[in-house]
């Protein structure tokens, strides 16, 4: 498969275990809700997958490369976007896709051609010109996310994309999201917004302690947390990390 596939992966600081033998996989097309309380492990995780930390014990792979063994094409396959990006606040904002893109070696007709439709489909016409540090948050967080899909990775990893934005642009990007994974990307989403993931993740992953406690879609965890058929995602989602104390 060419998404993510993540075996018995472990990372220890010290005596400290973030990871204990996390496997999970997420195929091509599939948009996964990675869920888990504060300091569950869901960024250490992340960050492995994008290549940023080394695992201590385990194996990831991403686009059908090992993210250690490989590491190089591995993050050629994948696009990152952060909880708190950084944006080179001193350029504008076609400056500064330009600038990713030539890092990530999309060559200029194609990369030319990305950066204009991506500000169109995000709305960001009319701030080409404009210096990243005088937009708004929200329009900030657009740009990340314009920069993190520039190289039309086959993976995206997306840590609280929904960080800033208002309630009309969370509704867009969450279609954006979405619509990733109808293109036939694998998406592994993070976030605290348990309605957007009940709404938009064809797959769902608890992590909680640094283990993996249930991967399904919504039925399947409602029958491992036993809640009502028409349990909220956030009712499951209580029951499963309570049982798990």
């Amino acid at each position: 498969m060419d998404g993510i596939v993540i075996e018995n992966l472990t990372k220890t600081y010290d005596k400290l275990v973030a990871l204990k033998g996390v496997s999970l996989e997420v195929r091509a097309g599939e948009v996964i809700g990675l869920l888990g309380p504060n300091g569950a492990g869901k960024s250490t995780l992340m960050k492995i997958v994008v290549g940023i930390l080394r695992p201590t014990s385990g194996s990831v792979t991403v686009g059908g490369y090992d993210i250690v063994k490989d590491p190089e094409k591995a993050k050629k396959a994948v696009g990152y976007l952060p909880e708190n990006p950084s944006l080179y606040t001193g350029l504008t904002v076609s400056e500064f896709l330009r600038f990713v893109g030539k890092i990530r070696s999309v060559e200029d007709a194609p990369l030319e051609k990305k950066i204009g439709e991506s500000l169109k489909t995000f709305s960001l016409e009319e701030k080409s010109d404009a210096l990243l540090g005088s937009l708004s948050k929200g329009m900030k967080q657009k740009v990340a996310l314009i920069a993190a899909a520039i190289h039309d990775p086959q993976v995206m990893v997306l840590d609280e994309p929904l960080t800033a934005l208002d309630p009309k642009t969370q509704i867009f990007v969450n279609g954006w999201i979405l619509s990733q994974g109808k293109l036939g990307k694998t998406v592994l989403l993070s976030t605290h917004n348990l309605e957007i993931v009940q709404d938009y993740a064809t797959k769902i992953a608890i992590i909680d302690k640094g283990s993996i406690i249930a991967v399904g879609d919504l039925q399947t965890l409602r029958r491992m947390a036993d809640t009502n058929k028409d349990a909220r995602l956030d009712e499951v989602f209580l029951k499963l990390t309570e049982e798990s104390i």
